[in-house]
């Protein structure tokens, strides 16, 4: 497959964004984050290969997402130290890609080569952002068959999930024309919650303090499983317990891939992996997940809430991967991630809030010590990924990552939904030797099906 570059350019916003406001000061969660860029592509079926017709898809995109940059300055501005510039106005705005595949759209999602992915995105080198970086990143992709692919990468330093959808769902209101839908991006919550204060470094997401971090001269895989509705209706039959009779998709998912990746990493041979993992083959293992924390203060915070409210909610589980029972993984999982709640929330940011988020940041990275693996999960469902319509309907897929290189993450997995049905995407990145068990896991496939083609409507 050929992706051949038409142009590059700056989109600016399509009013000034001198009004008073040149800076906002970032969060002690941003911070934390990692210094990279989250990717994401939507893939529009339009049987119109009429040029003009591309034209006018294109000069739309362009013009709407210079009025998003409008009601969300802080995504057009650029990261500088412990905050976001826009008095510049040379600096502020976002790249723009035009690209033409030589490929149709079908013929692609009919065998998802995961390593074309980066094709349709518009940086070469998406890890370790400079203060020059743009915090957006656009390439519009037209297939041979008039489709159209929309990649983009968001800086992570400044948004997580929900405020990346919150920005990508605005462009697309403008790009439709969809005026009650123009909503506008706050910043300065976060800041206020979690006032920057000094902290060591290994203390972020992704340092290399952490386990989700290669080793020099390692390399990792990322692969695409799917868990169709029936499947998933079958673990949360052998996952139910008297405590939860009722685990929800992202819990027996979550236990799903933790048992069997797990088990895949006890299987390995080599010297470097087990010296990782430890002699004791009873040493524990843990799942650290991301928790919106919008949707957990009382009252709720907003979606266009911009930034890092994210918190990691740790579990561990001491047995090791043949003990390991569906049921008692999900027991585990809606205990720890159901202490993520209000009270929680109001004492981490109280009066003692500093010495309570450190407290917890040390007893995360002592779980990391104990155990012989920590999985790192994410879970993009509910974000409205899957309904991002700038006037050609709902994406016909939306692919969440990808394999860029040599990917410096390791023990990464994210949760998305899939384009139709209950079903559930799994994008999970582990280290090559791992990898290649699990992938060919006899039991773990009978309920994942290794990136299989994109059904949609």
């Amino acid at each position: 497959m050929e992706v051949e570059i038409i142009s590059r350019e700056i989109i600016k916003p399509s009013k000034s964004l001198n009004n008073g406001l040149k800076s906002f000061q970032v969060s002690m969660l941003d911070i934390l984050a990692p210094n990279s860029y989250n990717p994401i592509i939507f893939f529009y079926s339009m049987n119109n290969n009429n040029q003009q017709h591309s034209h006018n898809a294109t000069s739309r995109l362009k013009l709407s997402l210079s009025q998003a940059l409008v009601r969300f300055p802080m995504v057009a501005g650029k990261f500088k130290g412990d905050s976001i510039h826009c008095s510049n106005e040379e600096d502020v705005g976002a790249l723009f890609v035009e690209a033409k595949a030589k490929i149709s759209m079908a013929e692609f999602l009919k065998a998802p080569n995961l390593q074309l992915l980066a094709e349709f995105l518009p940086l070469s080198n998406p890890n370790g952002p400079s203060e020059k970086a743009f915090q957006i990143t656009v390439q519009v992709n037209v297939f041979e068959c008039g489709g159209i692919a929309i990649g983009a990468y968001f800086l992570h330093k400044v948004m997580d999930g929900t405020a990346g959808s919150a920005f990508i769902r605005s462009w697309a209101a403008s790009c439709e024309g969809r005026a009650g839908k123009l909503v506008c991006g706050s910043f300065g919550l976060g800041s206020s919650l979690f006032p920057r204060r000094e902290i060591w470094d290994g203390y972020g997401v992704c340092s290399e303090e952490t386990p989700f971090v290669v080793k020099k001269g390692k390399s990792s895989t990322t692969r695409r499983f799917v868990l169709d509705a029936m499947a998933i209706a079958n673990l949360k039959g052998k996952a139910k317990s008297a405590s939860v009779p009722y685990p929800s998709r992202v819990e027996v998912v979550t236990s799903l891939v933790w048992k069997y990746a797990l088990k895949a990493s006890r299987s390995c041979t080599s010297s470097d992996k087990k010296l990782a993992c430890g002699e004791d083959p009873k040493r524990g293992s843990a799942v650290v997940h991301f928790v919106d924390m919008r949707r957990r203060i009382e009252p709720p915070l907003s979606e266009n809430e911009v930034g890092n409210i994210l918190w990691r909610s740790s579990t561990y589980y001491e047995a090791s991967s043949s003990d390991m029972e569906l049921a008692d993984l999900v027991i585990l999982l809606r205990q720890s991630l159901s202490k993520i709640n209000n009270d929680f929330i109001q004492k981490v940011t109280g009066d003692d809030g500093f010495e309570t988020f450190l407290k917890s940041l040390q007893q995360l990275h002592e779980i990391y010590a104990k155990s012989s693996e920590t999985f790192l999960f994410t879970s993009w469902r509910n974000m409205g990924f899957n309904e991002v319509n700038f006037g050609w309907g709902r994406p016909a897929w939306v692919a969440c990552g990808g394999t860029f290189g040599e990917s410096i993450e390791r023990n990464v997995i994210v949760l998305i939904d899939t384009p139709i049905g209950e079903g559930l995407e799994v994008w999970i990145t582990l280290d090559d030797e791992t990898m290649n068990l699990l992938e060919n896991d006899p039991e773990f496939l009978k309920f994942a099906s290794l990136n299989p083609s994109v059904k949609f409507a």
